[in-house]
């Protein structure tokens, strides 16, 4: 099974090098579930063709955009088409809702 990665903190900021050496946009040590005061990490990379749960985060790694889950369903493989923050796109049978805009 593969590894889940997470890539933001609780307020969306991104996590530099997730896993093992990851750390905090202020080069705090973070692990790989937990910032550096505990808190859960958020938004792990696009998952692909899977079924996805009522209010999961996703980020795209190569436009940094995250999105949350309003529909549960399964998404498509390739990444959904941006349809601005604030609004919605289909993905398969997932409803994915844009969070933030590409690089943030």
């Amino acid at each position: 099974m593969a590894t889940t990665i997470f890539r933001r903190d609780h307020l969306l900021r991104r996590i530099l090098n997730p896993g093992t050496t990851a750390t905090d946009y202020l080069g705090r040590l973070t692990t790989s579930t937990l910032d550096s005061s505990g808190r859960a990490l958020v938004a792990i990379d696009w998952p692909g063709a899977v079924a996805n749960t009522l209010g999961q985060l996703v980020d795209i790694p190569a436009t940094r955009i995250v999105y949350r889950c309003t529909v549960a369903g399964t998404s498509a493989a390739g990444d959904p088409t941006a349809p601005g923050v604030g609004n919605t796109v289909v993905s398969g049978t997932t409803t994915w809702l844009q969070l933030t805009s590409a690089g943030t």
